[in-house]
């Protein structure tokens, strides 16, 4: 048997022990979130619902099978997003007076409240930030890592709301008999 017809079958065996030794230690692909029942047809209450934290739940309630409604008659739980901030520090600063280093910042308060209006969970504030080294060199590619910066600690905001609730929604049930 020649090395071109044994390489395959030692690639795939390769292949299976590598998935073999990531099941083990518990690796598993990020998937939807799991939620709890009262999210199943939410109404969000943002400043704009189409951009920052307020799209990123969006998604993530729709990849998980929640339904966004519009009408809070439809909803089975409101969730609320205020005082959503965004902001960019310079943290240091270069040869020539320049930022070399920034600190993003992005920080969401929420709340929930059934459709009969009863709070489930009273408002909370999350808050995520980041540095991140400018080079003015790079000028067009540090613009768009900031961009896909913000845009994952939005996603990772949303997933800790989502979290949040559900924690907080276990917490508060009772205990199975």
């Amino acid at each position: 048997m020649s090395i071109s017809q044994r390489l395959p079958a030692a690639i795939a065996a390769l292949v299976i022990l590598v998935t073999a030794l990531l099941s083990a230690c518990g690796f598993q692909l990020r998937g939807s979130v799991e939620l709890p029942a009262v999210l199943k047809s939410t109404l969000l209450q943002a400043g704009d619902p189409w951009e920052g934290v307020a799209a990123a739940l969006r998604i993530e309630l729709e990849s998980s099978g929640a339904r966004i409604t519009t009408q809070a008659d439809e909803a089975t739980a409101i969730l609320r997003l205020d005082n959503e901030r965004s902001q960019r520090r310079v943290l240091s600063v270069g040869r020539g007076g320049k930022a070399s280093e920034y600190e993003l910042f992005e920080e969401v308060t929420f709340s929930l409240q059934d459709n009969r209006g009863r709070v489930l969970l009273e408002p909370q504030t999350l808050r995520l930030t980041r540095d991140l080294v400018f080079d003015e060199n790079q000028l067009l590619g540090k613009v768009s890592e900031i961009d896909e910066l913000r845009n994952q600690m939005r996603r990772s905001l949303a997933r800790q709301i989502i979290t949040r609730i559900r924690t907080s929604l276990q917490a508060h049930e009772p205990a199975a008999p």
